[in-house]
């Protein structure tokens, strides 16, 4: 009978966890837009002008927190910012130290075969 009761706790606790992750996400939300918002401020700078201007930049945070190292991260980023005639080095290392112990936002998806 006693086993049969932890369990309840268990199943109980694991409930008011899920509350919990919810404002978790809140917070991890507003982390992720004032990066975004520092993503843009510098690909302006990077690129030299306004962000309507802006060529078409893919920096997905969910692909580059996907990836296993900071190496394979700078190099997607490095993809990305082909197009810029200025030096990305520093943007590139000072992103990949922002977006460290960040978590992806949205849901694991099924890597298709």
């Amino acid at each position: 009978a006693a086993a049969g009761q932890v369990q309840q706790q268990q199943q109980q606790r694991r409930h008011q966890q899920g509350k919990v992750t919810v404002k978790y996400d809140r917070k991890e939300l507003r982390k992720r837009l004032v990066l975004e918002e520092w993503i843009v401020e510098q690909l302006g700078q990077l690129y030299g002008c306004e962000e309507e201007e802006m060529p078409e930049v893919e920096i997905d945070i969910d692909d580059l927190l996907d990836a296993d190292s900071d190496e394979e991260r700078a190099s997607k980023l490095q993809e990305a910012l082909v197009d810029c005639y200025k030096p990305t080095e520093e943007f590139i290392k000072e992103l990949l130290s922002r977006i460290r112990g960040m978590r992806k936002l949205s849901p694991p998806q099924k890597k298709s075969v």
